[in-house]
């Protein structure tokens, strides 16, 4: 019998939760694990992934055995892609599993394991439902903020010969798993979490956290969360209506955090829409009834996101006040925080220059004419910016009016070009080391 370390494991889907999970099996031991990529393949195999995690703070490097396709026959397959990749997934998992081989379903959704039925095994399938918190910031760097949480088990609630295997493959890997007899509670609970936090934050482009400062977006979250509790119940499935100020009450104590539709939207790939809203709209649909929240933004989201699409970066507009050997830097109220060159984003149908005035006047008080500003440059590194991708035209101004701080900044003063604050947010710190160079010799 094959030891459990030498398992021939294949994690299909080398996004950010099979990243995750094949990395944890390759640093607890496990000699046969490959990663089936697609876009990524090349970056995995040449560099291998790097991993960032919120203990270490220092990125590690992991080898791994990255590959286009299956090939062969393999103890376990981790289903981790896309829901509307399922299909094409289980037709290529169907011939490559052993006797003694398993499928697991890692995805959103509670369609999944009916879908990969139809090409393998009802008992050879496993559903896991995984509570975490990662990104893929680009091909091959996977970065997560906490420990992932693995619900796990068959839709039937049985306990099989695969759900002891795997539980031990989980456990030898450190991860923090769990099996249970009733998975599709999990699986709706999950969709809850999705449903009030994906959608919304997706089509605004903004975090929980800020879009919970709206009341119409927190009105219009309970609506589609009593919609899917109750697409839930029509499935046999109880939620408390407690699990919303759950839900909504985890969010907005992380700030900073994107949903993972947000991250989509970001790179440029189309959202998992259909497995969260489509679900809700199917079951009420299956028993006569309607889901009119889900269904219109469901709409809305397809109509925006559904074929190929490009969301360009979001563009803003600064004013560098040079005084003599000083530099006016305003100190930010919000995150990121730090000290900064006074500016903010343009406006719809507001010219560039004229964004830049009024960033200047709104965060410090001073009153500038258009004719005074000196284009210092363009900056566009996609990673400036920790919210998204942000351009920036800086202008220079040459003034010693006095500044007063107000809307986000906290605080407004000179300082020497050569005794700058430590903590300079952005990339604002190169960006005066250019005006100083050009402007300040």
């Amino acid at each position: 019998m094959k030891s459990l370390l030498n398992k021939r494991i294949a994690i299909f889907g080398a996004g950010a939760i099979g990243s995750y999970i094949g990395s944890k099996f390759i640093e607890h031991g496990f000699t046969n694990v490959e990663f089936v990529a697609r876009s990524g393949y090349n970056v995995l195999k040449e560099k291998g992934l790097i991993v960032k995690n919120y203990q270490d703070k220092s990125p590690y490097n992991l080898k791994v055995n990255a590959v286009k396709e299956l090939s062969g026959l393999y103890d376990a397959v981790l289903i981790c892609v896309k829901s509307k990749d399922t299909v094409a997934a289980a037709k290529h998992v169907k011939n490559h599993l052993n006797n003694d081989g398993f499928v697991v379903s890692i995805q959103n959704g509670v369609e999944n394991p009916d879908i990969i039925s139809a090409f393998i095994m009802p008992e050879k399938i496993i559903t896991n439902v995984i509570y975490m918190t990662a990104v893929m910031q680009e091909k091959g760097i996977l970065e997560y903020m906490a420990e992932g949480r693995l619900i796990f088990g068959h839709i039937n609630g049985k306990i099989s010969q695969y759900t002891d295997t795997y539980m031990q493959i989980l456990q030898h890997a450190e991860l923090n798993a769990k099996y249970t007899d009733n998975i599709k509670y999990y699986q709706w609970q999950k969709l809850m979490l999705n449903i009030v936090l994906n959608p919304l934050s997706a089509l605004f482009r903004k975090t929980f956290f800020k879009m919970s400062s709206f009341d119409d977006a927190i009105s219009l979250t309970k609506s589609l969360f009593k919609e899917a509790q109750n697409a839930a119940k029509l499935c046999g499935v109880d939620i408390a209506d407690e699990e919303y100020d759950k839900i909504t009450s985890r969010c907005k104590e992380n700030v900073s955090f994107k949903s993972s539709m947000y991250q989509d939207i970001e790179a440029n790939r189309n959202p998992e829409i259909d497995a969260i809203l489509g679900v809700v709209v199917r079951t009420h649909e299956k028993y006569g009834q309607a889901a009119p929240y889900c269904d219109c933004l469901l709409k809305i989201m397809n109509v925006k996101y559904g074929g190929w699409f490009q969301i360009s970066p979001t563009l803003a507009a600064d004013v560098l006040v040079i005084n003599d050997d000083k530099v006016l830097l305003i100190d930010r109220k919000n995150e990121p925080l730090g000290w900064a060159i006074p500016g903010g984003f343009v406006d719809l149908y507001e010219t560039i220059e004229n964004a830049a005035l009024r960033e200047l006047q709104e965060e410090t008080g001073i009153e500038a004419n258009i004719n005074d500003l000196h284009l210092l440059g363009i900056y566009s590194d996609p990673k400036r910016d920790t919210r998204g991708h942000t351009v920036s035209a800086v202008y220079v101004y040459f003034s010693d009016k006095k500044a007063d701080a107000n809307d986000d900044a906290q605080d407004a003063k000179y300082f020497h070009i050569d005794n700058l604050p430590e903590n300079i947010a952005f990339d604002h710190r190169e960006i005066l080391r250019t005006a100083k160079a050009k402007f300040m010799k």
